[in-house]
């Protein structure tokens, strides 16, 4: 999509981040609880507004993994399992996931805010439109009383009282990470035999290409989150949350009916570095019996 076609915020949505900025708007709207909110005003972070992005990303063709070596209807079945990432599903998750966060910095940005705490980012997709996903992502923005923060907001996936346990011992939130993927696994001769033989249903048995899978899966995801960590020269990621879900696929080869797995795993954190200042120590209370 070229830049020119690229979806703007509306006018009336920038009046609006435009009066949070001044302080001309009553009070603060949020995505906090009460707990939340009382958190980052302790940490010295004011809240100013709830800000919001969104992408509807539609997924183009997807070459399936049959022709290769390792199995398919004009391969050779292998005897062990094979891995395939779908790059298409993978490339458009991804892609839209990095444009709904992109436009809610750019709301963070109108507000005036310095960081953006709390962000959700969720996930749909459509019955009437199978190609099609959704990705939006809400947070509440905040401005430092106590620290210059740079240029950019700062986004994270944390809650308030995370956030404060962070600035109250010397680390800072810098970005969101994430790393979504599609993966294809291709079921091999050795595991078909064992789940679809004589008496396979009366055992209990691991399937060990749909385990291996599972772990191919989670290694491409968290290669990207790595990767975006990196970029941001952050110490480590918190706050990692990983959603995973599995669809049993069927295929035929010389009239045998192979039981493969597609898996969509999605994972998202928050990059973090510890500051040079020293953090202030955490308050200490005694408690005392009263009797």
């Amino acid at each position: 999509m070229s830049d020119d076609a690229a979806p703007v915020i509306p006018q009336a949505a920038r009046e609006r981040l435009g009066r949070r900025r001044t302080q001309q708007g009553p009070g603060f709207d949020s995505a906090l609880g009460v707990g939340e909110a009382l958190a980052v005003r302790e940490a010295g972070l004011r809240p100013v507004c709830q800000v919001m992005g969104t992408s509807y990303y539609q997924v183009g063709w997807q070459n399936m993994p049959w022709g290769s070596a390792r199995g398919g209807w004009f391969g050779v079945q292998g005897t062990d399992g094979q891995t395939f990432e779908l790059e298409s599903q993978t490339d458009a998750f991804n892609e839209a996931r990095r444009l709904a966060v992109d436009r809610l910095r750019q709301e963070a940005v109108l507000a005036g805010a310095d960081a953006v705490v709390g962000v959700q980012v969720r996930r749909s997709t459509r019955d009437w439109a199978g190609d099609l996903v959704e990705f939006v992502a809400v947070g509440t923005a905040v401005r430092s009383e106590r620290y210059d923060l740079g240029d950019e907001p700062l986004l994270c996936n944390l809650s308030g009282q995370d956030v404060a346990k962070l600035v109250r011992h010397g680390f800072w939130p810098v970005g969101i990470v994430g790393g979504s993927t599609v993966a294809y696994v291709v079921t091999g001769t050795r595991q078909q035999w064992r789940s679809g033989g004589l008496l396979s249903g009366r055992r209990n048995q691991e399937l060990p290409d749909f385990t291996q899978g599972l772990y191919d899966a989670r290694a491409l995801a968290m290669e990207r989150v790595t990767r975006g960590a990196h970029e941001l020269q952050a110490h480590g990621v918190v706050g990692v949350q990983v959603e995973r879900s599995m669809h049993p696929r069927e295929r035929e080869v010389n009239n045998v009916t192979y039981h493969d797995m597609m898996i969509t795993l999605h994972v998202l954190g928050t990059a973090i570095v510890e500051v040079a200042d020293a953090p202030v120590p955490p308050e200490k209370f005694i408690a005392l019996p009263l009797t």
